[in-house]
């Protein structure tokens, strides 16, 4: 059991004072328990930590924890401390959360978040998110360090020293803005008092799962993880996954009669026709020709302008946030596959998917369907694949409702079936 540190500055309240004895009492009754094996004493141990357990609940006001490091009434991992750390020139803002007691070294994680204004937290576009800010509590929760940082474009790193020229991005590749940052985040991590760099984890969500898998095959100088967990994870090549899921939008648009059979054909041969010239062409690639529906109206409107901007569009402040395929940047995107590099995975790893995800959906197993999909492609015994009923792409639990609208499922609790314990047991010693 991890040593109870006091508080530093003021008194330890009375309360605190009867959890640390407490603490010492079902250490010293587990020690005797040991030895002599009675039956009483077994009970006598219960007893113990129940009243460690209950005396955390009334004093906290809240349940009493159920993870293998907050049981104890004890935090071994501290609060969030600023800090930064350079990537090809630019200086990247994060969070970290440090170990208590740097003298016993602890199992640490980097968290890599996915597509989209989302910062270290997972907040964004004006919507208080915070899965990331959640998935490090966790880890917390489980003796487990952790970074989590402001992608390029977001948060405190915002566009870094290409702020006042944008336009100097269009030159940079997928590896140098999203991937190479894993990576002197991962040296960062291993480097800082108290962390086993021996017990390193990535922690990829959305198109942060990607990330991971390409890091994990390809660590560079850096240190290599000694496991994976994929949190509703990019499953294929992106300018497989965008066309399928606009495809999929531009049916329901006729089904409900938004708009014509003819232009959503139009718009659907004027996307592939745009992914064809990316993945066979080299950048810098010519301007694109004419939308195909010059009239377009209402939700036709509105679909020619997200193709327009996402197969067709370079916009480098667009580019690092919610992409823009049609630069280098995008094409080195392009070429990361999921599915390609997972069988050359060999550490343990944690796949997951929501079942009312519809930005990285389980699918029916299938190449290319899913995330179950992707889970199937690891070699035997490495990957373990859970399926989360009725969460949603930002780990909110809906239950039964249909929340299709971002603002409105961040009304919803984060998930408690993401259960990170057992998973990450083997690393916490």
């Amino acid at each position: 059991m991890p040593d109870c540190l006091a508080p530093t500055g003021g008194d330890v309240p009375i309360v605190g004072i009867f959890v640390l004895a407490l603490c010492a009492l079902a250490a010293g009754l587990l020690v005797i328990r040991r030895r002599r094996g009675a039956t009483r004493t077994r009970r006598g141990t219960a007893l113990a930590l129940a009243l460690v357990l209950g005396i955390g609940a009334l004093s906290t006001g809240v349940a009493a924890p159920t993870s293998a490091a907050a049981a104890t009434g004890c935090s071994t991992i501290a609060d969030d401390t600023d800090i930064a750390f350079v990537s090809g020139g630019v200086t990247y803002r994060g969070s970290y959360r440090a170990p208590v007691d740097p003298s016993r070294p602890v199992a640490a994680a980097v968290i890599v978040g996915g597509t989209g204004e989302v910062d270290r937290d997972g907040d964004g576009a004006c919507i208080p998110m915070g899965e990331y800010r959640w998935l490090a509590g966790l880890l917390s929760a489980e003796g487990i360090a952790s970074l989590r940082y402001d992608k390029l474009g977001t948060g405190a790193t915002g566009l870094g020293p290409d702020a006042g020229d944008p336009d100097a991005l269009l030159t940079l590749g997928y590896d140098r803005i999203r991937v190479q940052p894993v990576r002197d985040a991962l040296s960062f991590l291993a480097a800082q008092a108290g962390v086993d760099r021996t017990r390193l984890l990535l922690v990829g969500h959305s198109e942060g799962g990607a990330v991971t898998l390409a890091v994990a095959s390809g660590p560079g100088s850096a240190p290599a993880p000694a496991g994976l967990l994929l949190i509703e994870p990019s499953y294929d090549r992106i300018l497989d996954v965008v066309p399928r899921q606009l495809d999929e939008q531009l049916d329901a648009a006729i089904a409900g009669g938004a708009m014509t059979s003819a232009d959503a054909d139009a718009l659907k041969t004027w996307m592939t026709d745009g992914v064809e010239q990316i993945r066979s062409g080299t950048p810098p690639y010519p301007a694109p020709g004419p939308a195909p529906v010059p009239d377009a109206t209402g939700y036709a409107a509105v679909m020619q302008s997200t193709i327009a901007g996402n197969i067709f569009g370079s916009d480098p402040a667009q580019m690092v946030i919610s992409h823009a395929y049609r630069t280098p940047y995008g094409k080195q995107f392009d070429e990361i596959d999921p599915a390609a590099l997972a069988p050359s995975i060999e550490v343990p790893t944690l796949v997951t998917c929501g079942t009312k995800d519809t930005n990285t959906p389980c699918g029916d197993g299938s190449a290319g369907s899913g995330v179950a999909s992707l889970a199937g492609t690891f070699a035997p015994g490495v990957a373990r694949f859970v399926e989360l009923p009725d969460v949603v792409h930002i780990l909110r639990d809906v239950g039964a409702d249909d929340v299709p609208n971002l603002a409105d499922q961040v009304a919803y609790p984060l998930s408690a079936q993401l259960e990170l314990a057992a998973f990450v047991a083997p690393f916490r010693t």
